[in-house]
Parts: C-alpha cells; structure tokens; sequence
C-alpha cells in the first residue's frame, strides 16, 4: 500500500510472475476504487488523415506531404461519421491524424465547432504532439491554442505520441515529433485549465526496463500534480 521506488518497479516488472504480479495489481485497485464494477466507454477512431510530417519509423500508416496517397477527410464526412457512431450508441469519439501542413488551427476549430452542433457526444482528441504542431504553426502559446480549441468543442486529450517518453528512445524511433518534456508540457497546460487525458505507452520499441520505469513514473509524478489523468493505455 506505499508508494513504490523506481528501483522496486524495476524488480516487480524483470522478477515476479505475471500472475502474482495482476493479484497484486488488483488488490491495489481494490483499496483505491472499492466495488467490483468497471465501466468503459462506446468510442469510435476517425484518422482525419494520414499525410504526416513526423516519419515516424514504426508508422506504416502515415504518407509525407505531396504524397499522391495522401487523403484529408472533409468535416462534412467527419460530422456525418460522428452522427453515425452517435446513432449506434457511441458516447466519445477519438479523431486523430498526422501533422500535416495543410491543416491549421482554424480547420479544427471548424472541425469541432461543426461536431458540436451535430452531435451530442465527448471529444476525445488530439494529441500532443498534434496540439504542439498547431500551437507552433499558429504562432500561439500552448495555453492559448487549447483554449480556442477547447471553446470550439475539444473535451480531452489522448495520450498519443508517447510512445517511450525518454528521449533516448525517441531521438531512435521518432526523432521529428514532439519530445518527451513537450508531451508532458501539453499535458499539464490542459490538466491545468481542467482538462482531463489519457496516457499511453507504447512499448516493445527496444527500450529497456528502466526506461520504461522512467516513463511511468513521469506520468505518475504529473498525476500527483493534478489528477488530471483517467487511464493508462499500455499498446
């Protein structure tokens, strides 16, 4: 029941049997939400577009700016796919894209604006590294852009873009997004306003233990700051 040292997670995570180490997960969960009910959320993913400047090397989704490939739905049809998913009984919707350089701050204001007025319905979207793109694009502080983005419909933030959030890592495997300390930066500046996100790690991208020790361990340092955090999402 005390918080945990990097030096003991490391050991929980090389050492214990998997088994044992979800009991005592879930004992924990137990002492901190009583009660052995769960809930989830109805969600539907949009990939707004797949044109991206960041190339990142585990992406086969992505295409550069130019591409003949590339696609950029329109706010129509994400409206219409947002009502869709409402009619199906869908409560969040999750849209999400590249940082793609024909799209501006003013298209999300649209875009969510547009989704309000449709559809009744929680807007989970735009990562980080999505939101820091915009932000310097715009030329405005972080502040700022969730603010605009935030009164034209914005709910929360994912945790995209995290990956590993050690730059060790990063500087490998994503070497042209966001940082490790810019993806926290967005994080608190929207936990701060009263925003709520989510956190992810991706892993499995050769990092070591203690690396991504490191990684849980910043998430949880910002949630002692603010509490802002309603998941984890390990892929």
């Amino acid at each position: 029941g005390k918080r945990i040292s990097a030096k003991q997670a490391a050991a929980l995570h090389d050492e214990v049997p998997l088994a044992a180490l979800a009991q005592a997960a879930h004992r924990a969960r137990l002492r901190a939400v009583p009660g052995r009910n769960v809930t989830f959320v109805l969600d539907r993913n949009i990939n707004i577009t797949n044109v991206c400047e960041a190339g990142c090397r585990f992406c086969a989704f992505h295409v550069a700016p130019g591409s003949d490939k590339g696609y950029v739905l329109s706010i129509e049809q994400m409206v219409d796919k947002v009502a869709e998913a409402v009619s199906l009984g869908a409560t969040q919707v999750l849209l999400q894209g590249g940082l793609n350089p024909d799209l501006d701050l003013g298209f999300y204001e649209r875009m969510l604006s547009s989704i309000k007025a449709r559809a009744d319905i929680c807007v989970h979207s735009l990562s980080p590294a999505e939101v820091l793109y915009l932000s310097r694009r715009s030329g405005l502080g972080l502040a700022e852009t969730l603010h605009r983005l935030r009164a034209a419909g914005l709910d929360s933030l994912p945790g995209g873009g995290a990956e590993i959030l050690v730059d060790a890592v990063r500087a490998r495997v994503s070497p042209r997004k966001i940082s490790a300390d810019d993806w926290f930066a967005v994080m608190a500046a929207a936990q701060e306003m009263g925003m709520r996100t989510t956190a992810t790690m991706v892993y499995g991208l050769g990092e070591t233990t203690a690396q991504r020790i490191e990684h849980m361990i910043r998430v949880r340092d910002l949630q002692d700051r603010t509490g802002g955090f309603t998941a984890f999402i390990p892929w």
